[in-house]
């Protein structure tokens, strides 16, 4: 059996060892990389999806101002849109996609929020969309707002951004362009 003296010693042998330090510096440093890891991964998915998403509005706008698209209704444009936003999950259930016209005489941009998807409730608003966006000499604002979810919603970018109460953020982009003779 061990003197009390001996066990203080022991105990203070043991706490004067260094061979544990890097691990303490390793646990205490892991949390932050992991979130800086996640932080950029999600900051990196975030802006391949809104460059993805600002290129196929910028198609299918040109396809809408030469013709290309035979009976250009929202859900027409919506598939030609998503048709070339591979990396945009669930894009037909979630674009939502806005046409209106700016008039030529004041140059008045329109003044409402693009209308985004609500998945939490099941009757969506109504979007706004030109009855005839290939009519000569308008000018056209294509805007398109998709909902795409955060992979880590709890960690980095997702934490500064507005989500939805499912954990999507919105992505949104506007193209415009003018119908000539």
């Amino acid at each position: 059996m061990m003197t009390p003296r001996a066990a203080l010693g022991a105990v203070l042998r043991h706490i004067r060892r260094e061979d544990g330090n890097a691990t303490i510096g390793f646990v205490l440093m892991l949390p932050l990389f992991i979130t800086l890891f996640m932080a950029t991964f999600e900051i990196g998915l975030y802006m391949t999806r809104l460059t993805l998403l600002d290129r196929a509005v910028d198609i299918a706008a040109r396809a809408v101002r030469l013709g290309m698209i035979a009976n250009p209704t929202h859900d027409n444009i919506r598939a030609y849109i998503c048709n070339n936003a591979s990396m945009i999950p669930n894009c037909n259930a979630t674009l939502k996609l806005n046409m209106e016209r700016v008039a030529l005489t004041t140059w008045t941009m329109p003044t409402t929020q693009t209308t985004c998807v609500n998945r939490a409730e099941a009757v969506q608003p109504v979007a706004v969309l030109d009855p005839n966006p290939t009519e000569r000499k308008v000018l056209i604002v294509m805007r398109a707002c998709v909902i795409a979810d955060a992979l880590f919603p709890s960690a980095g970018l997702a934490l500064n951004l507005p989500l939805d109460g499912q954990g999507g953020y919105r992505l949104t982009s506007t193209s415009a362009f003018l119908n000539e003779p």
